[in-house]
């Protein structure tokens, strides 16, 4: 008897254990993007602060985005670092606080981390949870994030928000806003 209820605990375990690893969000999970308007437009991030220099670019893909990371200046020694898009603009004074928290469309949250053998599951704006941290001082990364949109009816629509820099203690040390790139009309 003993036996057997030792058994049943050690299930029961090992299925809130299993549980846990697939948490999604409460509107389910992220959904792909195939539905970017312009295939091919570009959004910038510039980052110029004193330190912190560079730019992540964003072009729309037929599937989510792809997105470049091209930054110098991040403090080797607090690093790695995590990125991700957040829900607010960097506002003037450049107070990266102002972005607000992680872009989360489908209502997951932070908790537990993001599991990046299911990038679906994750915060839409986790980006380094779903494609790796990153160290200084100068980081070039490129990858294609399905669940990102610049398509305004999406809810992975990433124009208009901010990126966010967090060293290792999650401190956010560098921030800029996505634009939309003009297109020069030549003729």
């Amino acid at each position: 008897m003993q036996i057997f209820t030792i058994v049943s605990l050690l299930g029961a375990a090992a299925l809130g254990v299993c549980q846990s690893s697939n948490v999604t969000g409460k509107l389910g999970d992220a959904r792909q993007v195939r539905n970017n308007p312009v295939i091919g437009e570009v959004w910038t991030a510039i980052f110029d602060s004193s330190s912190v220099k560079g730019v992540v670019t964003a072009v729309a893909n037929t599937v989510g985005v792809n997105y470049t990371i091209d930054v110098t200046g991040l403090p080797a020694e607090k690093g790695p670092f995590k990125y991700h898009v957040h829900v607010h603009a960097v506002p003037a004074d450049g107070n990266c606080t102002e972005t607000g928290g992680h872009l989360d469309s489908y209502l997951r949250g932070d908790s537990p981390p993001c599991d990046s053998s299911r990038p679906a599951s994750c915060e839409v704006g986790d980006l380094s949870g779903k494609y790796g941290t990153v160290a200084g001082p100068t980081v070039k990364k490129f990858f294609n994030d399905p669940y990102s949109a610049l398509n305004i009816i999406n809810l992975g629509y990433i124009g208009d928000r901010g990126i966010v820099f967090h060293d290792s203690s999650s401190a956010r040390i560098a921030c800029a806003t996505l634009t939309k790139v003009k297109t020069q009309v030549v003729g």
